[in-house]
């Protein structure tokens, strides 16, 4: 936990450097202490943020993985007339049905079970 908010702080300082160094239109006027203070700033900000978008991309990936098994569990339906899904609402709880499938047999597959 130290270690990320340490590496955050750094990033924060570094990213800051870097764009003002070597990107047109970027420009610190101040003085060091006020750079230093901006950089740990946008550490800090960068440390705090982070939680909150690898939540978010997890979720975005859930949602991106229903709809691809929702669009494939569809075709499979359209391929075969054995497997028959009628209805919006069936077809979206065989898709919840195989999303979930999948990503607890991915989780014994990565020994985090």
């Amino acid at each position: 936990m130290l270690q990320t908010i340490i590496l955050s702080l750094l990033a924060g300082l570094a990213g800051l450097w870097i764009a003002t160094e070597f990107i047109p239109g970027v420009d610190f006027t101040g003085d060091l202490k006020n750079f230093f203070i901006a950089g740990i700033a946008l550490g800090i900000i960068l440390a705090v943020i982070r939680p909150l978008l690898n939540l978010f991309s997890l979720i975005v990936k859930l949602v991106v993985l229903l709809a691809l098994i929702l669009l494939v569990v569809w075709v499979l339906d359209i391929f075969f007339p054995e497997l028959n899904i009628t209805g919006t609402m069936a077809l979206v709880w065989t898709g919840l049905v195989v999303a979930a499938a999948t990503i607890i047999l991915s989780l014994f597959g990565r020994g985090k079970v």
